[in-house]
């Protein structure tokens, strides 16, 4: 803002010289209005930083549940024998286990802290608000004193200069009055030459009176005449200057709100992301359960059709010990159909389809 010297303050806290204000006390009047417009603007750019900085932490945050569920997926490759199962889905489930708990427990820790920040700011922002609001009004109130007060003062002074011009008429007036009573004493007495030649000259000063009265008081009406259109033109300029001052408090009020709902915004959507990840962590859960059910059932399966399979090998051998051709080749490749045959499709993660639908169901 460039200190404009034809401006007049809001108020009249300012000693009052001949030409007009102490021009230094306006110009650390208006300093300091800036130096409180600069720290308002200030307090307004660092609320938008840590809108930002809040954002960013989110971000953050969706990150990592990104990574933690990439580690789970990595973690859920079946394994390659069916002896390391039992141990790989038991460390799956307590890693996965705890990942979730741990997840949860500082998404809440984050949105508790995001959730109290904001609402100290917004409480922050709301009280700087309302008062600028309140000086506004002060300010507001004092302009239209010092308009009123100034109007007064340019009515009064312009009334004491017509009745000083007045008063000054009237006195040539009475003192021509008796110069011409003692000049027509004197020439009543003098020769009637001289009483002409005094008369003319007692008309002329009259007129010359006159004409100066008349023309101090036209000098004055003028003079009062530009002083009051002066002191019209500071109060309309004072009101000019109110109202932009007014405008841009409006327009400071708007860009606060609208950060305002920004940081709404993103608080409204920490618990759509506390659910997302407590749900993330109930289906884990699940999984465990089921994998740890159909894990067992597989093991005992293939124990189960393990001995199975020996027994009728044992009881076809022939009675001398010997092998019949094509028993090694038959067995196996009945062993494999059975096996192909039983051992049922599963996903990614080594569930049965039946197990599955149900975790997704």
């Amino acid at each position: 803002m460039v200190f404009d010297r034809d401006r007049t303050p809001s108020h009249l806290p300012f000693s009052i010289v001949r030409k007009g204000f102490d021009r230094d006390e306006v110009t650390n009047y208006f300093a300091r209005f800036e130096a409180e417009l600069r720290v308002t603007a200030t307090d307004r750019d660092a609320a938008a930083a840590q809108a930002r900085d809040l954002a960013r932490q989110l971000e953050n945050a969706r990150n990592e549940i990104d990574e933690l569920r990439k580690d789970v997926d990595r973690l859920s490759v079946p394994p390659t024998t069916a002896e390391g199962m039992s141990d790989r889905i038991s460390r799956m489930l307590r890693l996965a286990s705890d990942e979730a708990s741990e997840l949860r427990a500082r998404a809440e820790a984050d949105a508790a802290e995001m959730i109290s920040l904001a609402e100290q700011e917004g409480i922050r922002l709301r009280g700087d608000y309302e008062a600028m609001i309140a000086e506004l009004a002060e300010r507001r109130k004092a302009f239209e004193t010092e308009h009123a007060r100034t109007m007064a003062e340019a009515r009064a002074q312009a009334a004491r200069i017509i009745a000083a011009a007045e008063a000054e008429r009237d006195r040539l007036a009475a003192e021509a009055e008796a110069k011409r009573d003692r000049v027509q004493q004197d020439f009543e007495i003098a020769m009637s030459e001289r009483r002409s030649k005094v008369l003319g000259a007692l008309d002329e000063l009259e007129r010359t009176s006159k004409a100066e009265a008349e023309q101090r008081l036209e000098i004055a009406s003028r003079e009062a005449a530009r002083r009051l259109e002066i002191a019209t033109e500071q109060s309309e300029r004072k009101i000019a200057n109110a109202r932009d001052l007014t405008e841009e408090l409006r327009v400071l009020r708007g860009r606060i709100l609208s950060q305002l709902d920004g940081v709404r915004g993103q608080l409204e959507a920490v618990p759509s992301m506390l659910a997302a990840v407590t749900r993330e962590g109930e289906l884990l859960d699940r999984d465990r359960d089921a994998l740890t059910t159909e894990g067992e059932a597989d093991a005992t399966k293939e124990i189960a059709t393990g001995e199975s399979e020996k027994e009728p090998a044992t009881k076809e051998l022939p009675a001398a010990g010997g092998k019949p051709e094509g028993s090694d080749g038959e067995a196996g490749s009945a062993q494999e159909a059975r096996s192909g045959e039983e051992a049922p499709p599963t996903d990614r993660l080594g569930r049965s389809p039946a197990v599955a639908s149900k975790v997704r169901n």
